[in-house]
């Protein structure tokens, strides 16, 4: 059997209303040199009969033995991979029809071992927070280049990160894990698993390479943890529910919380002990996580969620720190004027005028787009634009986000009868 140029990797958990969708759009793909794995971590639902309708020879399904934390489920999922480069996407994720296509094209011609690009955000009808089925595009070049090691894991150190580092939106090669295996006896490490395996990919990568095109739409649903942990208020209990699946011992990292900002900690500082000789000149910037993990915590704090006891961790570690205890222990006046901002916005919603605006934003926007100006970055409702799922989502912005002279090298780039076959 012919190795496939990339594997995709769907890790899923009881998400079986999710992980087709996700599938599909690889499936839509027009670079067909590929396979597509979809692990279940023991998922309770109907996820193994669902998977039975994708009868294409390229889809595999696996199952864990038993239910594993984040961590082990992906190792799990990754070491089924067999392709050149991998994904490992989220089951509330989707790929744009060329996103394949333009990940081949970079990886060959920048013989690039390690690729990401920006992604785009969906917020689907589930979502727990306002503006459902919408979908936010940041501001993109299209173009492509090349990133100095240096430049990308230092800036994760320093809680500065210059790229957006969603888990969907990487490929990197399957020598690069094989080898943090050999050397560990794995890849994926801790709950944030982006933050040792990327850092880590970096340092042994020839080639890395930022694809300035947002070719991922990242799924935000009720199920996801983004949209649970961080940017909702989805109640107590489903806050523990989500954090029972996640492995609970930190060993590296200050805090003991379920912040992004320790999940990046437990990750970049479990790298640098598992490879202290590649990561000895990267210096973690203990301060500038303090101040970031008070400031999500307020942030969750604001919408509801309590996290006095994981505040007075941070102020009573940040006590060894001249001066920054204190300024813990002063209120974060930005949260409470955001936390006047949501009201007043809520009360000018209530008399109408966010529809008039709305209104208004999507006539405008439709202009923008058709006049070729996406790439400044847009918000777009579903209800204004015809799309109800991120399928839909896809297809909206697979009209508008690639120029035509992109559209033209791309329709030309060609690839060999064996590289596309889809074997089916």
């Amino acid at each position: 059997m012919k190795t496939p140029f990339f594997s995709i990797v769907i890790p899923t958990f009881n998400r079986s209303d999710l992980f087709p969708s996700a599938v599909r759009s690889i499936l839509n793909q027009t670079f067909e040199d590929f396979e597509i794995i979809v692990s279940d971590n023991c998922s309770a639902d109907d996820t193994p009969q669902v998977a039975k309708q994708f009868e294409d020879r390229r889809f595999r399904y696996v199952r864990t033995p038993q239910h594993f934390t984040i961590a082990d489920s992906w190792e799990f999922a990754r070491s089924h991979a067999v392709g050149k480069l991998v994904f490992m996407l989220s089951d509330d994720d989707a790929l744009l029809p060329g996103t394949l296509k333009r990940f081949a094209h970079e990886s060959r011609d920048y013989d690039a071992d390690f690729l990401f690009c920006t992604p785009a955000y969906y917020r689907d009808l589930s979502y727990p927070g306002p503006n459902q089925n919408s979908v936010d595009c940041p501001p993109f070049s299209g173009s492509s280049r090349v990133v100095q090691t240096e430049e990308f894991i230092r800036p994760l150190f320093l809680f500065r990160q210059k790229f957006d580092m969603h888990p969907s939106a990487f490929a990197f090669a399957k020598t690069i894990a094989d080898l943090v295996v050999t050397r560990t006896g794995r890849f994926f490490w801790t709950n944030g698993v982006e933050y040792s395996a990327w850092p880590i990919a970096a340092s042994f990568a020839k080639k890395i390479v930022h694809i300035d095109a947002p070719l991922i739409i990242v799924g935000r649903t009720a199920k996801s943890w983004g949209s649970n942990i961080k940017l909702c208020n989805p109640g107590k209990e489903r806050i523990q529910q989500l954090i029972n699946d996640v492995d609970h011992e930190r060993k590296h990292a200050p805090l003991n919380n379920f912040t992004m900002c320790n999940l990046m900690a437990e990750g970049m500082l479990t790298a640098k002990n598992l490879f202290p000789k590649e990561f000895r000149t990267y210096e973690f910037d203990e301060v500038c996580y303090l101040r970031s993990s008070l400031a999500e915590m307020r942030t969750r704090q604001s919408l509801g969620v309590d996290v006095s006891e994981e505040i007075r961790d941070a102020i009573d570690y940040a006590a060894k720190y001249p001066g920054l205890a204190e300024e813990f222990k002063a209120p974060s006046e930005r949260v409470v004027k955001g936390t006047v901002k949501r009201r007043i916005r809520s009360k000018i919603g209530d008399l109408g005028a966010r529809t008039v605006r709305e209104r208004i934003a999507a006539y405008q926007l439709a202009q923008k787009l058709a006049q070729g100006g996406a790439r400044s970055g847009f918000s777009a409702l579903g209800k204004d634009f015809g799309f109800s799922n991120i399928l839909g989502c896809v297809e909206f912005l697979g009209r508008y986000l690639v120029s035509a002279p992109e559209k033209a090298f791309y329709d030309a780039t060609s690839y060999s009868p064996c590289e596309t076959s889809s074997d089916r």
